[in-house]
């Protein structure tokens, strides 16, 4: 064979081979790219099965406890009972919710209902201070004061330093007429929170059934100096008593 077919023949040979290597590359390249595409349409799917599962609609769920308290604050005590039947088809032994159940019937002033609810809390969850608290403020409304200071005695075993729970265990005492235990538990209350409002309040009170009228007006005038509001009806019961003294210029 001539040196010049020979040559043009190797160069044949050597464009086939690469032809061939190039269309190889270029099928692999394509599959790769193929693959890829594949491989972010299945992440994409898998991403909106997450954010979708079983093709459902997205729904932003909200705390409904939240939102029963929220209720309460603002006062919309029946929307918020209306709400808690709702949550409690799906959660019937939620111990918070039928705590602020029960607290919403507090305040509509359905107080034997509310307590059924604190039964169910306290059964749910034992250690549930606030529905103990407001079990016993209930029973007190009713005027079962002994029964009350019973559950703020389980409010203080289960958090002893509850101060609420020695001013509320205190203002029944007082119902009763123990005057000096009252004192106590009053006390006891202010050493832990000494700007509580409920222990002042009631302290003046106390201090008033004890006829110990001086200490009620120096307790008014801290509770001034405190920023901390009185019931007017309590310092206008102490005024007809014993008028306020005249401080010394």
């Amino acid at each position: 064979m001539p040196t010049k077919i020979k040559v043009i023949w190797y160069l044949c040979i050597v464009i086939s081979v690469i032809g061939f290597l190039y269309l190889a590359a270029k099928g692999q390249m394509e599959e790769a790219v193929r693959a890829e595409e594949m491989a972010d349409k299945r992440s994409q799917a898998r991403l909106e099965q997450l954010k979708n599962p079983k093709g459902k609609k997205q729904i932003i769920k909200i705390d409904p406890i939240k939102a029963i308290r929220e209720m309460n604050a603002l006062g919309k005590y029946q929307e918020a009972v209306d709400m808690a039947e709702k949550v409690a088809k799906e959660y019937p032994d939620h111990a918070r919710l039928h705590t602020w159940w029960g607290i919403s019937l507090v305040k509509l002033k359905k107080t034997q209902e509310a307590i059924n609810h604190f039964v169910v809390a306290a059964k749910n969850d034992p250690t549930d201070e606030k529905a103990h608290l407001y079990w016993g403020l209930t029973l007190a409304m009713d005027k079962n004061f002994e029964e009350a200071i019973a559950h703020y005695r389980t409010v203080l075993e289960i958090n002893p330093e509850h101060s609420n729970a020695y001013a509320y265990w205190g203002a029944s005492l007082n119902a009763l007429g123990k005057y000096e235990e009252s004192l106590g538990k009053l006390d006891e209350s202010m050493a832990l929170h000494p700007l509580n409002s409920t222990a002042y309040a009631m302290r003046v009170d106390v201090l008033y059934n004890l006829k110990r009228y001086e200490k009620a007006w120096q307790q008014v005038q801290k509770a001034r100096a405190a920023n901390i509001s009185l019931p007017q009806g309590s310092i206008n019961r102490l005024a007809q008593a014993f008028p306020e003294p005249v401080k010394n210029p």
